[in-house]
């Protein structure tokens, strides 16, 4: 992805509160599953607006309506980092900063990736962030169609619940360097 294909932050946050406002009120009129419904619909066309409010549902939770859901919000998260959101990869940035860090403090990767890709001492950041969000969905196979088969149970966060996105994260780290200094 190139940075072009980014949504500023300011954009994906002015969407994201519109959008989240929406289904709020969907749910104050007693019509969440409706109007949930059709902003899944709208996430699984690859908006990386739409799948950031998803993944704010599945932490929040909607009393009455559905239980927040540790293993989705953080999908859909990292979904929406990866198709560019930087709303979305800005709330990433303490997850990412265990890899982000040691890449951006690293002369030599940094060096190399400002070279050879359409990385900036502007954008890098998020760049490196989204590609890090990627290389997370690869190597957690995230398919937004998968993730959409939702069992209403909840799962709050715990360490054993991030294990997951840490050990993907992990496995990426490696392939991320590669694809920085290639």
């Amino acid at each position: 992805m190139d940075y072009k294909d980014f949504i500023s932050r300011d954009s994906a946050y002015n969407a994201f509160v519109k959008m989240r406002r929406s289904i709020i009120d969907s749910a104050d009129r007693g019509n969440f599953n409706d109007a949930f419904s059709d902003l899944c619909a709208t996430a699984l066309t690859g908006d990386c607006v739409a799948q950031d409010v998803v993944a704010y549902f599945f932490n929040k939770g909607v009393e009455g309506f559905l239980e927040p859901n540790y293993e989705y919000y953080m999908s859909w998260q990292i979904l929406a980092g990866a198709n560019g959101n930087e709303f979305a990869l800005e709330k990433l940035e303490f997850f990412l900063n265990p890899v982000l860090e040691p890449i951006i403090n690293s002369q030599e990767i940094l060096t190399a990736a400002l070279k050879s890709r359409a990385i900036t001492k502007d954008n890098a950041i998020m760049v490196i962030s989204n590609i890090i969000c990627e290389g997370i969905v690869d190597e957690m196979q995230l398919n937004p169609k998968n993730l959409i088969q939702i069992s209403n149970k909840p799962s709050l966060y715990s360490a054993r619940s991030n294990r997951a996105f840490l050990d993907a994260m992990d496995k990426a780290m490696p392939k991320v360097v590669q694809y920085l200094v290639s």
